[in-house]
């Protein structure tokens, strides 16, 4: 990270000095931390959410459904949330 000014070691993620403004905050945490510059880069993609949230709509609704839209209609609480981090791309509940 040349050129982006001097590194200052801390919990976790180093932060980096800049000025505030600079860059944007991605994490939306009120300071410019390595992931930030690292998301704008396009290194790492930024969180998305709402796929879970959609998939476990459905399934209050009683329209969720395992494979296709042909197959069986959800009923299992455990079931719809493995769906849901399937479909997010998350491999298990954390």
């Amino acid at each position: 990270m040349a050129g982006l000014g001097k590194q200052m070691r801390g919990n976790g993620i180093a932060r980096v000095g800049l000025a505030k403004g600079t860059l944007p905050d991605f994490n939306k945490d009120g300071e410019i931390t390595k992931a930030d510059v690292l998301i704008g880069r396009g290194v790492i993609k930024k969180a998305k959410g709402g796929k879970v949230q959609k998939v476990m709509k459905e399934f209050k609704q009683g329209k969720l459904h395992s494979g296709s839209k042909k197959g069986p209609v959800v009923k299992s609480r455990k079931q719809a949330i493995a769906i849901a981090l399937s479909e997010a791309g998350k491999s298990k509940k954390k």
